[in-house]
């Protein structure tokens, strides 16, 4: 293990067991078997190193859902997966539920965000493996139904102090996610977003988003949006010019759900 990876392991031990805002970098540096001069050769700061770690962890339970594939569409094996890292990663979440809350701190809030956009989007993807064209109109409500579930176990989890047979769970989760797929038939989408919500939609909604909030520079962030617009114009929606565009845009925190969901249509060829 590099150094760097054994900092942010003792760091979440700390913070799990005194708290963020409790423990000190030199309490970090000490516990890690370094100098306090050393920790700052690779984090600038404790938020420095907050912010990095949540990178990581959401690599790590983005990394554990791309167990399913056009060749495996099982979304309990799906669930199981996803289920099985965020347990794996029991301190961290006990770090964020118990030190930053919700909107509180803008940067861990925009972390966050990110987190749940990717989870969302890949969501979205299983379900429209598993279960086909029928479930387009009905992937917004699925989603919210699952990411429910899901949520309220590993809360249940958490608060408990207890343990599921995740392969049980995730079983007993699919089920029921069936016999809700198999009773649409006769049913409108109670949520319908994912119909509508199109390029040009989302592009509206930024520009409209920028101009509202009267930023000091506006101008400059709609002319980053005219060049997305026209990568789209060239059939190239996430080409490198487009990429580099909508990391520029995310740079804008007052915006940033907005771009991610920009970024979400982009990546997906505007479809």
């Amino acid at each position: 293990m590099d150094t760097k990876q054994h900092i942010m392991n003792t760091a979440l031990i700390l913070f799990s067991d005194h708290g963020f805002n409790e423990t000190s970098v030199q309490q970090i540096a000490q516990k890690a078997g370094i100098s306090k001069g050393g920790f700052y050769n690779y984090f600038s700061s404790k938020r420095d190193l907050m912010l990095e770690m949540i990178d990581e962890h959401h690599n790590k339970i983005i990394n554990s859902t791309h167990q399913i594939d056009e060749t495996n569409r099982n979304l309990a094996a799906y669930i199981q997966h996803e289920m099985t890292a965020w347990m794996e990663h029991q301190p961290f979440i006990h770090v964020m539920l118990n030190e930053f809350q919700p909107k509180k701190d803008p940067q861990i809030n925009k972390k966050m965000d990110e987190l749940h956009v990717s989870l969302t989007q890949k969501h979205k993807e299983i379900f429209y493996l598993c279960y086909g064209e029928k479930i387009k109109p009905f992937l917004t409500d699925m989603v919210v139904i699952l990411e429910g579930m899901l949520k309220e176990y590993l809360l249940y989890m958490f608060i408990k102090q207890t343990q599921f047979d995740v392969q049980q769970l995730s079983n007993w989760i699919c089920h029921h996610i069936d016999s809700i797929v198999n009773n649409l038939n006769d049913m409108d989408p109670f949520l319908n977003e994912t119909q509508n919500e199109t390029l040009e939609s989302v592009l509206k909604d930024l520009k409209a988003a920028i101009k509202q909030k009267k930023l000091p520079n506006q101008d400059k962030l709609l002319k980053v949006v005219k060049k997305i617009e026209q990568e789209i114009d060239n059939h190239s929606p996430y080409s490198i010019t487009a990429e580099v565009s909508l990391h520029f845009l995310k740079g804008e925190e007052t915006i940033h759900t907005d771009v991610l969901r920009l970024e979400r249509l982009c990546k997906q060829g505007g479809n």
